[in-house]
């Protein structure tokens, strides 16, 4: 038995939720299989303390990293520099894994030489306790990588592959020099996308490893968190834009297309963080502007995709949509 999966947990200021999220590791199935690398980004609560108390009770699965805060995307890049399994994924403190699904997921990776391994999320509303699971859909090949090519070719790939079901080859991750940008929110469209284009290819395992807690007004994928971290959403979407600009050129069709489909898509958020999400409406109409003014002079393929989406948002800002919850109930009624 050889050591497969390092888990990643970025952990900053989750002393109300870290116990409960480490415990989910707590199984001695795991050890020689899985380690759990907790990377205290200069927390001031009792992150550490909780932290170490795991190490100390299970060394052979636990290991703590203390750092200087630098956000998500710093704690990340420190866990994958510590890491010693042959896949490597990021758990965050206030999510947690499914410990039998962990256990059989780690003993299958085994078996795989697949440069991405993607399994099954489950989100769980931390306000009504409901949950929703997020199957693989029937006539998905399970048990063998598939190509890179025909994986990109899918139309639903890009929902598949996301930071909470991928497990990444730390070889690839290694080759790549995966380095996500630091003391900024939102990152995980970097690490996914970036880890995608230079994959082979991708196995599926329909197992629920990941749990993922919404509901959290604090989160930084609530509406208000988006508006007040626009700056980082701005880097994040412009670094996006950048690649897209540095490599479509030289990337086969199939990867070109699901390239231009996750800027499309990150593109298009910034505009609903605009011209929906924000408060100030005066505020957010300029703010669109602005960075349809910048797609348009700087990445016209990106701004001629995109254009829809900027109007559509445009028609219900001035409607007075200024939320996901009013939007998605508009949709449903559609």
């Amino acid at each position: 038995m050889s050591l497969q999966l390092s888990i990643g947990v970025p952990s900053y200021n989750v002393e109300s939720y870290l116990e409960h999220d480490l415990a989910t590791y707590a199984d001695p199935r795991l050890e020689g299989l899985v380690e759990v690398i907790v990377v205290n980004d200069g927390s001031t609560d009792a992150t550490h303390q909780i932290a170490q108390g795991f190490v100390d009770r299970m060394p052979g699965v636990f290991r703590l990293i203390d750092k200087p805060n630098g956000g998500h995307g710093s704690a990340v890049n420190a866990a994958m520099a510590a890491a010693r399994g042959r896949y490597f994924r990021v758990i965050d403190a206030d999510d947690w894994a499914t410990t039998d699904a962990l256990v059989e997921f780690a003993r299958r990776l085994e078996g795989t030489q697949a440069d991405l391994v993607c399994d099954v999320k489950r989100e769980v509303n931390m306000v009504t306790g409901a949950e929703t699971l997020f199957p693989l859909p029937n006539g998905l090949p399970l048990g063998r990588p598939v190509p890179m090519e025909e994986a990109c070719a899918r139309p639903d790939f890009e929902h598949l592959v996301m930071i909470h079901t991928l497990s990444i080859r730390r070889d690839l991750l290694d080759r790549i020099g995966m380095h996500l940008l630091e003391k900024t929110f939102y990152v995980d469209f970097q690490y996914v996308v970036e880890a995608t284009l230079a994959a082979e290819d991708v196995e599926f395992v329909d197992l629920n490893v990941y749990n993922y807690l919404v509901g959290n007004a604090n989160q930084s994928v609530a509406d208000q968190s988006y508006v007040r971290r626009w700056q980082d959403h701005t880097r994040v979407t412009m670094y996006m834009c950048d690649l897209y600009r540095a490599r479509a050129a030289e990337l086969s069709p199939a990867r070109r297309a699901y390239l231009r489909q996750r800027v499309r898509l990150i593109c298009n958020t910034h505009y609903n963080i605009a011209l929906i999400f924000d408060h100030d409406r005066a505020r957010g109409a300029r703010r669109a502007y602005d960075f349809r003014a910048r797609l348009k002079a700087e990445y016209p393929d990106i701004f001629r995709a995109t254009e829809r989406r900027y109007w559509a948002s445009r028609a219900l800002h001035l409607a007075g949509i200024d939320s996901q919850e009013r939007l998605d109930a508009l949709t449903h009624r559609a």
